[in-house]
């Protein structure tokens, strides 16, 4: 039985699986494409030090790990937005920012059993490098037109900015363990454990309530009233400023019905340094669409430039969105009349798609 059998995270896609994930490919990568993105391909196997040199903590146990003929550790690409950063510090060395590239690959990350998530899925992506924040409004406008393309009505882009979390924690002179903790348990929602752990702490009423508020702290745009309410410093409220701002624009640009704030997002602390976005759509329990400003990627590799993108969780969307059906024409045939058959086939694939079926009637007959 094992030898049928694949590993744990993975999954075989079929028949009409396949049509609708090419036909979501060729609608966000057409998108993509339309917004002035180029394409860019990397190997699926990248040196394990890549990575390493990328994040300042890395769970090894996470990627799939083995070694080349020299004894150097290799690792299946866990995301593309370091392949890119690293093809951008190299191979565009030379060249002028911005760099507007779009990806479509498949990427692996070891999932933990029961996790109930893939160990291989398909990104479809963008990066644009080489633009500061006020080219965020781009990035969500893209985002949010590639979610119109999947063709589902219900859909929402939850925007956040990790600068809320962090800088808040730097004006409270929390040091990087603390910051951990504490982004864990606004991260997990857990009210009475963040509740614990934030009494020892050497706090001020106005800051204990900051922290206590976050993992709530969201909804439509009237949360960042809120939000600018429990700001205790002028850095914070600029943070919420920012958004106000960039949702006003997203208004204008007629997105507004889409657009939701999530002011608890604090993911990959050392990895996200403004806006975080997820886009979600009715029927899929988790987030299709993740990402967000990483304005300190580049600069491991030596070039020392901001960005901001995202990805397209391709595989997700299959279970709620489905191709529309594809239309066959049948042509059936006896023994002998092959070439006839295939003659006539030849003929109709103008029309569609023809399939050739035997039968033990004496003449060829065509089925639209």
């Amino acid at each position: 039985m094992k030898q049928i059998q694949i590993p744990l995270g993975m999954k075989d896609t079929i028949l009409e699986e396949c049509r609708t994930k090419r036909m979501l490919q060729a609608n966000i990568e057409k998108v993509f494409a339309s917004y002035g993105y180029s394409e860019i391909i990397t190997p699926s196997i990248e040196f394990y030090s890549t990575y390493q040199n990328a994040f300042n903590e890395i769970n090894e146990q996470d990627m799939y790990q083995f070694f080349d003929q020299d004894g150097q550790i290799l690792a299946l690409r866990m995301d593309m937005t370091v392949p890119i950063a690293r093809v951008c510090a190299s191979k565009f060395s030379n060249s002028e920012p911005p760099f507007r590239f779009r990806y479509c690959s498949n990427v692996y990350k070891v999932r933990q059993m029961f996790a109930g998530k893939r160990g291989e899925v398909t990104d479809c992506g963008v990066e644009l490098i080489g633009l500061d924040d006020t080219s965020d409004l781009e990035v969500l406008s893209l985002a949010l037109d590639t979610m119109e393309t999947f063709g589902i009505q219900d859909y929402q882009l939850e925007i956040g900015n990790s600068d809320f979390f962090k800088k808040a924690c730097e004006h409270v002179c929390l040091d990087a363990s603390q910051q951990l903790v504490l982004a864990d348990l606004i991260d997990r929602k857990s009210m009475v454990e963040l509740r614990e752990y934030l009494e020892p702490l050497a706090l001020e009423p106005s800051q204990r309530a900051f922290f206590q508020a976050l993992p709530l702290l969201g909804g439509d745009a009237s949360c960042l009233q809120k939000a600018k309410e429990l700001s205790f410093t002028e850095p914070l409220k600029k943070v919420v400023e920012k958004l106000q701002q960039l949702y006003n624009q997203l208004c204008r640009l007629g997105y507004e019905k889409h657009i939701t704030f999530d002011l608890g997002k604090v993911p990959h602390l050392n990895y996200y340094t403004g806006i975080i976005f997820e886009g979600f759509v009715a029927g899929c329990g988790h987030s299709v669409l993740s990402g967000g400003r990483y304005d300190h990627l580049l600069e491991t590799f030596g070039r020392d430039l901001p960005a901001c993108g995202f990805s397209v969780k391709v595989d997700y969307l299959i279970d709620v969105i489905h191709a529309p059906a594809e239309k066959k024409i049948r042509i059936c045939y006896p023994a002998g009349k092959e070439v006839e058959a295939l003659q006539r086939a030849k003929d109709l694939r103008k029309q569609g798609n023809v399939i050739l079926q035997p039968w033990e009637k004496p003449e060829v007959e065509v089925f639209l």
